[in-house]
C-alpha cells in the first residue's frame, strides 16, 4: 500500500521534473564574471566593556 502511493509519487516527480526541464529555455551565453573588488577585511567591533565598566566604576559608590 505504501510503496504503491510512494512509487506513484516518485513517477509523477519524474514526470514533472521531466516536462519542467523540457519546458525550460535552454541557457544562452553565460555571464561574464563580475569584476571582482578586493574584499574589503572584516574589522571587529570594538568591544563596549572596558568603556562601561569605567563608566560603572565612574559613577558607582561601590567599584568594581
Amino acid at each position: 500500500m505504501i510503496s504503491e502511493s510512494a512509487a506513484k509519487v516518485l513517477e509523477t516527480t519524474r514526470r514533472a521534473w521531466r516536462e519542467a526541464t523540457a519546458d525550460a529555455p535552454k541557457k544562452s551565453a553565460p555571464r561574464p564574471p563580475r569584476a571582482t573588488q578586493p574584499k574589503k577585511r572584516v574589522v571587529p567591533r570594538r568591544s563596549r566593556w572596558p568603556s562601561l565598566v569605567a563608566a560603572l566604576n565612574y559613577w558607582s559608590p561601590k567599584p568594581l
